[in-house]
């Protein structure tokens, strides 16, 4: 493998690396949505259950 080969290859590999980094951020963010949403959902199923057995 000549030097410039090797260069282009470690090149393509930082980039794929960085590119699966964001990907990842961005699967966390979701997540991280996600669950605020359900934890809102189920703060207010808990409310409606506390108010439904008064």
């Amino acid at each position: 493998m000549t030097k410039q080969n090797k260069e282009l290859l470690e090149d393509e590999f930082i980039k794929t690396l960085k590119m699966g980094i964001q990907i990842s951020n961005i699967q966390a963010d979701l997540l991280e949505m996600n669950m605020k949403d359900l934890d809102k959902k189920m703060s207010k199923l808990g409310d409606d259950m506390s108010e439904a057995l008064k």
